[in-house]
C-alpha cells in the first residue's frame, strides 16, 4: 500500500502505478486499489474523477489542451517502462 493517501486528481494521475491500472485494465490491480480505496473512503470522488479523465482523454473538459498533451505524454512514457 502508498505511504501517502492521494487527495487531489492531480496526484493520482501523476502515479505511474495507478496510469497503469486505469490504461491497461488490468484486473490484478483491481484489488490493490479497492483496497486502498477502502482506506481512505474520502479520496473517492478524487480517484473517480482521475479514472475518468483517463478514460476520457480526448474529450475531456477538465483539462486544457496544453495539460491533455502533457499527461498522454507521461501515459506513454509510463506504459513503455512496462514492457
Amino acid at each position: 500500500m502508498k505511504q501517502n493517501i492521494y487527495t487531489h486528481v492531480d496526484e493520482f494521475l501523476r502515479d505511474d502505478d495507478f496510469i497503469r491500472y486505469v490504461m491497461d485494465a488490468c484486473p490484478d490491480k483491481e484489488s490493490y486499489w479497492a483496497s486502498y480505496l477502502h482506506a481512505a473512503p474520502d479520496i473517492r470522488m478524487a480517484y473517480l474523477k482521475a479514472y475518468d479523465i483517463l478514460n476520457h482523454l480526448d474529450d475531456c473538459s477538465l483539462l486544457s489542451p496544453e495539460e491533455v498533451h502533457c499527461l498522454k505524454q507521461r501515459i506513454m512514457h509510463s506504459i513503455q517502462h512496462i514492457n
